[in-house]
């Protein structure tokens, strides 16, 4: 059987597309070619920008969160938001306004030391702002004595002889007191000394922590 011969004109009017373009190429020799790889070319550099773009979107939603979780979590140390005496001292009046703010903090500091290890103590007082740690080296447990061995009842007594306060109303004082220094400390510290206080103390300290159960 005779084989079919295209005519030319029939060869070069027939159409072949691009896959990856999507631009026709008809086959007109070297035109054609430049056409299409022009075309990849472009194409190429589309998705190169389309991933940069999408790389730069990503790591400013990273530096966002980052942003975001740094302001929930307030503390002088850096990893938050900064205070001085001053604000913390604004923060306890706040909590406890029929008391005095400098000997409610100095007098639940105080106690507060004698429940914790040196060590724990010494990392809390390097996330205080620097004015307010001599109100924790106030008390005797810096000076090189020993802790003390206290009770609920002898808990509540030192504080409220500090204060001359009513035992009954040191749980308010804590409260109070503890709420502010928790804006003072990272999330992570906090619950080291949660875990080192006794139990009697724990329910109180995470109390503040989550500004709830505040005493009348």
């Amino acid at each position: 059987m005779p084989r079919r011969v295209m005519p030319v004109s029939e060869s070069r009017n027939r159409e072949c597309v691009n896959p990856i373009s999507g631009i026709a190429n008809t086959g007109e020799g070297p035109r054609g070619g430049t056409e299409e790889r022009a075309a990849g070319t472009m194409v190429r550099r589309l998705l190169r920008a389309t991933r940069s773009a999408l790389t730069v979107k990503e790591q400013g939603e990273e530096t966002r969160m980052s942003m975001q979780k740094q302001d929930q979590t307030q503390s002088w140390s850096g990893l938050g938001v900064g205070t001085d005496r001053k604000s913390f001292l604004d923060k306890v009046s706040a909590q406890i306004p029929d008391y005095d703010a400098e000997q409610a903090a100095e007098a639940v500091f105080c106690a507060l030391t004698e429940e914790l290890p040196g060590g724990l103590v010494q990392h809390l007082r390097d996330q205080l702002p620097p004015d307010v740690r001599p109100m924790l080296g106030a008390c005797h447990r810096h000076r090189g004595e020993e802790p003390a061995k206290m009770d609920r009842d002898d808990f509540y007594l030192m504080v409220a002889n500090h204060l001359n306060a009513e035992p009954e109303n040191v749980r308010l004082v804590l409260h109070g007191v503890f709420a502010a220094l928790h804006t003072q400390i990272v999330e992570a510290e906090a619950q080291k000394i949660e875990h080192q206080l006794p139990k009697w103390l724990q329910g109180t300290w995470a109390a503040a922590r989550l500004q709830i159960d505040r005493p009348a």
